[in-house]
């Protein structure tokens, strides 16, 4: 796994605390409620350095997907929210769009990839 993969994992672990801290500070003091805030600047931060590498369709289809499964397991098991079949269906499919976009954006040597330089050429 690439040190961009390992980086977008990374911003998807924190976007999950955040979201779960968010719920979690909703009556706390305005100083408190700050963390969260800035868990989704570094988790945004984290996501702009693994766009580098990894196209943008498969780097946001990966960190909001999983970012969404992640959020659900953690309601379900820090907030007592409930997961019932039609839900799990649901995270089921998230997870096979994402496999689908990957498999479909692949890693740059489709022909549908390849971009014009203004000279008229392939880069």
């Amino acid at each position: 796994m690439s040190f961009h993969w390992l980086i977008l994992l990374a911003a998807i672990a924190v976007e999950i605390v955040a979201t779960a801290a968010l719920k979690s500070v909703v009556s706390a003091p305005w100083l408190v409620g700050v963390l969260p805030l800035l868990l989704i600047g570094l988790s945004f931060a984290l996501l702009s350095i693994a766009l580098r590498v990894i196209p943008m369709a498969v780097a946001y289809a990966v960190w909001e997907g999983l970012g969404i499964v992640g959020i659900a397991a953690m309601g379900h098991l820090l907030f007592g929210e409930h997961l019932t079949a039609g839900r799990f269906a649901a995270l089921a499919a998230i997870l096979v769009g994402i496999v689908l976009i990957e498999a479909g954006i692949g890693h740059g040597g489709e022909a549908g990839d390849k971009r014009l330089s203004s000279e008229g050429r392939h880069v």
